[in-house]
Protein backbone atom coordinates (compact mmCIF):
# COMPACT_ATOMS: atom_id res chain seq x y z
CA UNK A 1 0.00 0.00 0.00
CA UNK A 2 1.20 3.48 -0.88
CA UNK A 3 1.42 5.94 2.00
CA UNK A 4 -0.07 9.38 1.37
CA UNK A 5 1.26 12.64 2.76
CA UNK A 6 -0.64 15.88 2.36
CA UNK A 7 1.30 19.14 2.72
CA UNK A 8 -0.41 22.48 2.26
CA UNK A 9 -0.44 26.05 3.45
CA UNK A 10 -2.41 27.05 6.53
CA UNK A 11 -4.98 24.55 7.74
CA UNK A 12 -5.79 23.17 4.29
CA UNK A 13 -4.10 19.76 4.69
CA UNK A 14 -5.84 18.66 7.90
CA UNK A 15 -9.13 20.20 6.75
CA UNK A 16 -9.07 18.28 3.45
CA UNK A 17 -8.15 15.08 5.27
CA UNK A 18 -10.98 15.52 7.76
CA UNK A 19 -13.43 16.27 4.95
CA UNK A 20 -12.30 13.23 2.99
CA UNK A 21 -12.68 11.01 6.05
CA UNK A 22 -16.34 12.03 6.20
CA UNK A 23 -16.83 11.02 2.56
CA UNK A 24 -14.88 7.79 2.11
CA UNK A 25 -13.25 5.00 4.07
CA UNK A 26 -9.49 4.50 3.96
CA UNK A 27 -6.69 3.25 6.15
CA UNK A 28 -6.08 6.39 8.15
CA UNK A 29 -2.75 5.26 9.60
CA UNK A 30 -1.34 5.38 6.05
CA UNK A 31 -2.18 9.07 5.61
CA UNK A 32 -0.52 12.09 7.20
CA UNK A 33 -1.37 15.78 6.88
CA UNK A 34 1.03 18.64 7.54
CA UNK A 35 0.31 22.35 7.74
CA UNK A 36 2.94 24.66 6.33
CA UNK A 37 2.89 28.14 7.78
CA UNK A 38 5.26 30.68 9.24
CA UNK A 39 5.15 28.75 12.51
CA UNK A 40 5.67 25.29 11.01
CA UNK A 41 8.92 23.45 11.59
CA UNK A 42 9.78 22.57 7.99
CA UNK A 43 12.83 20.57 9.07
CA UNK A 44 10.66 18.35 11.26
CA UNK A 45 8.08 17.90 8.48
CA UNK A 46 10.91 17.02 6.07
CA UNK A 47 12.26 14.46 8.53
CA UNK A 48 8.79 12.92 8.93
CA UNK A 49 8.37 12.64 5.16
CA UNK A 50 11.79 11.00 4.81
CA UNK A 51 11.01 8.60 7.67
CA UNK A 52 7.72 7.59 6.02
CA UNK A 53 9.58 6.82 2.81
CA UNK A 54 12.08 4.52 4.49
CA UNK A 55 9.86 1.46 4.27
CA UNK A 56 7.17 2.28 1.72
CA UNK A 57 6.23 4.05 -1.46
CA UNK A 58 4.92 7.53 -0.71
CA UNK A 59 2.72 9.90 -2.66
CA UNK A 60 3.01 13.49 -1.48
CA UNK A 61 0.11 15.76 -2.40
CA UNK A 62 1.02 19.45 -2.23
CA UNK A 63 -1.19 22.46 -2.79
CA UNK A 64 0.76 24.88 -4.97
CA UNK A 65 3.73 24.35 -7.25
CA UNK A 66 6.49 26.75 -6.26
CA UNK A 67 5.03 27.25 -2.79
CA UNK A 68 6.75 26.36 0.47
CA UNK A 69 4.92 23.08 0.87
CA UNK A 70 5.74 21.75 -2.59
CA UNK A 71 9.32 23.06 -2.53
CA UNK A 72 9.96 21.45 0.86
CA UNK A 73 8.50 18.11 -0.32
CA UNK A 74 10.56 18.17 -3.52
CA UNK A 75 13.77 19.08 -1.70
CA UNK A 76 13.51 16.48 1.02
CA UNK A 77 12.61 13.66 -1.39
CA UNK A 78 15.09 14.54 -4.13
CA UNK A 79 16.61 11.33 -5.47
CA UNK A 80 14.11 9.04 -3.75
CA UNK A 81 12.64 6.74 -6.40
CA UNK A 82 9.90 5.54 -4.06
CA UNK A 83 8.34 9.00 -3.68
CA UNK A 84 6.25 11.06 -6.08
CA UNK A 85 5.18 14.65 -5.42
CA UNK A 86 1.99 15.85 -7.11
CA UNK A 87 0.87 19.46 -6.76
CA UNK A 88 -2.44 21.22 -7.37
CA UNK A 89 -4.19 19.42 -4.53
CA UNK A 90 -7.98 19.50 -4.53
CA UNK A 91 -10.64 17.37 -2.85
CA UNK A 92 -11.40 15.36 -5.98
CA UNK A 93 -7.71 14.45 -6.29
CA UNK A 94 -7.49 13.46 -2.64
CA UNK A 95 -10.60 11.26 -2.81
CA UNK A 96 -9.28 9.49 -5.91
CA UNK A 97 -5.99 8.80 -4.15
CA UNK A 98 -7.58 7.59 -0.93
CA UNK A 99 -9.96 5.29 -2.79
CA UNK A 100 -7.10 3.78 -4.83
CA UNK A 101 -4.04 3.82 -2.54
CA UNK A 102 -4.37 0.14 -1.68
CA UNK A 103 -5.02 -0.97 -5.27
CA UNK A 104 -2.58 1.01 -7.40
CA UNK A 105 1.21 1.11 -7.49
CA UNK A 106 2.85 4.50 -6.93
CA UNK A 107 3.29 5.57 -10.59
CA UNK A 108 -0.33 4.70 -11.45
CA UNK A 109 -1.61 6.37 -8.27
CA UNK A 110 0.30 9.57 -9.06
CA UNK A 111 -1.14 9.55 -12.59
CA UNK A 112 -4.65 8.97 -11.18
CA UNK A 113 -4.18 11.90 -8.79
CA UNK A 114 -3.26 14.23 -11.66
CA UNK A 115 -6.03 12.95 -13.93
CA UNK A 116 -8.83 13.17 -11.35
CA UNK A 117 -7.56 16.48 -10.01
CA UNK A 118 -7.74 17.99 -13.49
CA UNK A 119 -11.23 16.57 -14.07
CA UNK A 120 -12.49 18.61 -11.12
CA UNK A 121 -11.35 21.92 -12.59
CA UNK A 122 -13.76 23.41 -15.11
CA UNK A 123 -16.25 26.23 -15.52
CA UNK A 124 -19.38 24.72 -13.95
CA UNK A 125 -21.59 27.59 -15.12
CA UNK A 126 -20.69 26.88 -18.72
CA UNK A 127 -21.22 23.16 -18.34
CA UNK A 128 -24.86 23.49 -17.29
CA UNK A 129 -25.89 25.88 -20.07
Amino acid sequence: MVKVIIVAHGCLAPALLETASNICCFEQKSVQAYSVSGRADLDKISQNIKASAQDAEVLVLADTFGGSSCNMALNCTNGMDNVKVVCGLNLNMLLAVLNNMSRLELPALAAKAVEDGKKAVFNATESVK
